[in-house]
């Protein structure tokens, strides 16, 4: 099965330009929300401190309180090292550090922080107030999503298969490709919004312009990557951080 989709009309922005419609936000508070999202490749559940009603049970506010920032140094340059609580991965800690003077972004993310105190929630709105602040600055652009597939399971026949294996065994088992329904999604736009701003942008930046590798814009983004200490390689900011450093010189 495909599913047809019709482009949305509107002007694809480069990543600079992404970053100067982030600037142009007029009020603080969601400027610098936005900042910070855009600096961490996050999601809105990592800026904001506050959930509606409504998001109960949808999603969590895993945004920042203001002990969780640091100033590092690495072989002479500083750097600003943000802790975020990956969403959609249990809150799993990962590092994002930055160059302080260099990154046009992390000083004004910086000295918001410190005005906080340490148990303060840095962005305390929730992420229905940041995405109506920014709508209408984003309102006229689109992004470009790449093809994928999507996969739902045919109960039906996984019950049907289940029943042939000993029960203790299920919750071992992972759904096979015989009880699988693919519909597969073309190469489309979607009309940008503070999501697509942040995390695709800030992730196509990483690769085009610092070099990312695939690894290292996991390793950033908060998605899963091979290996035996993957709860922990989230952690190692200094392993791509060279590339950061490189571009300014």
């Amino acid at each position: 099965m495909v599913r047809k989709v019709i482009d949305v009309k509107g002007k694809l922005p480069t990543y600079r330009e992404v970053r100067k419609l982030i600037q142009s936000i007029p009020e603080k508070q969601f400027k610098i929300g936005s900042m910070y999202g855009y600096l961490i490749a996050g999601r809105a559940s990592e800026i904001v401190t506050r959930i509606c009603p409504s998001d109960i049970g949808y999603t969590v506010a895993n945004g920042p309180h203001g002990v969780d920032y640091e100033l590092a140094d690495y072989e002479g340059t500083e750097v600003l090292v943000l802790h975020v609580k990956t969403s959609k991965r249990e809150g799993l800690p990962r590092d994002i550090g930055v160059p302080l003077r260099t990154e046009p972004f992390a000083e004004p993310v910086y000295e918001y922080f410190q005005t906080k105190n340490e148990d303060d929630p840095v962005f305390y709105y929730t992420r229905q107030d940041l995405g109506n602040s920014t709508r209408e600055i984003f309102s006229d652009y689109i992004y470009p999503i790449e093809p994928y597939t999507i996969r739902t399971v045919d109960q039906e026949k996984y019950d049907e298969f289940l029943s042939k294996i000993p029960e203790e065994l299920h919750p071992l088992i992972k759904p096979p490709n015989t009880v699988l329904n693919e519909t597969k999604i073309g190469r489309h736009n979607r009309r940008l919004g503070l999501h697509g701003s942040m995390r695709h942008y800030r992730t196509m930046e990483l690769a085009q312009r610092y070099g990312f590798t695939k690894e290292e814009r996991d390793i950033y983004t908060g998605h899963t990557t091979s290996g035996s200490d993957d709860r922990y390689s989230h952690l190692n900011w200094r392993q791509y951080f060279p590339k950061l450093i490189n571009s300014h010189r």
